[in-house]
């Protein structure tokens, strides 16, 4: 028995809830069905775990806001960084990749060639994001050249309007992000990369009153899932 009272037995198994929010291929929802390959990871250490995860999609903030209130409850997939290490338990590194500026391709006046110049340009980010902190420490300023809005359809609508000048994009998820909106990748041109030195990669984390045991199975099943193929068969499903 933990000294929250949670009792972990097999009989009735442990119930979570892991928050997640559109972010593909990484997590999201396809006609209703929650995947992704960091979603399936999580799903499959739940297992692994012995315990039954219940999966809720929400924006972003709401779901951060919440996995911080909620005892029994985890969010993925949330980058690591030093001001939000306190936070949480942390279950990783699941998959990531590196994320660059991109722009569209008929705009050629637009060709910032490394990081100090692209905050020249116009750009949108998720309100809240791991990114908006990252900008802003390379020279981006609300009301000025950054636009801060809630959910990724909002700046994309307006990238192809040429409203803004700039998206931000990881090589696995962009795909993903212009097909919502009828684009493949030949109307974008990957630019700068985005410095992330400060961050550690995907991961899922728990509610810090959650029972260590648990956060402990996690990480414990997740070493014994990565040594398999370095998670290749899960990033295989969504990244060819």
């Amino acid at each position: 028995m933990f000294s929250l009272g949670f009792t972990f037995t097999c009989a009735a198994k442990p119930i979570i809830t892991i928050f997640t929010e559109q972010f593909p291929p990484y997590n999201f929802s396809n006609k209703g069905q929650l995947q992704g390959i960091n979603l399936d990871i999580v799903r499959t250490l739940c297992e692994l775990s012995q315990v039954e995860c219940k999966f809720e999609l929400l924006p972003w903030a709401r779901a951060y806001d919440l996995v911080q209130k909620n005892q029994l409850s985890g969010l993925v997939s949330t980058a690591r960084s030093a001001e939000r290490e306190d936070l949480f338990y942390w279950v990783g590194p699941l998959v990531s990749s590196r994320t660059f500026f991109y722009r569209l391709r008929d705009n050629k006046h637009i060709n910032p060639t490394d990081i100090t110049q692209v905050s020249a340009y116009t750009l949108g980010v998720v309100r809240g994001n791991i990114y908006e902190g990252l900008v802003e420490s390379i020279g981006f300023q609300q009301d000025k050249n950054l636009l801060k809005v809630a959910h990724h359809y909002e700046y994309m609508n307006l990238f192809f309007k040429n409203k803004i000048d700039l998206i931000l994009g990881s090589e696995f998820a962009l795909d993903y992000q212009l097909q919502q909106f009828g684009h493949g990748g030949k109307e974008v041109v990957k630019l700068v990369e985005l410095p992330v030195n400060t961050l550690q990669g995907n991961y899922v984390v728990f509610n810090k009153e959650m029972p260590i045991e648990i956060v402990e199975r996690f990480n414990e099943q997740l070493e014994k899932l990565k040594a398999v193929d370095n998670f290749d068969a899960y990033r295989h499903r969504y990244v060819q």
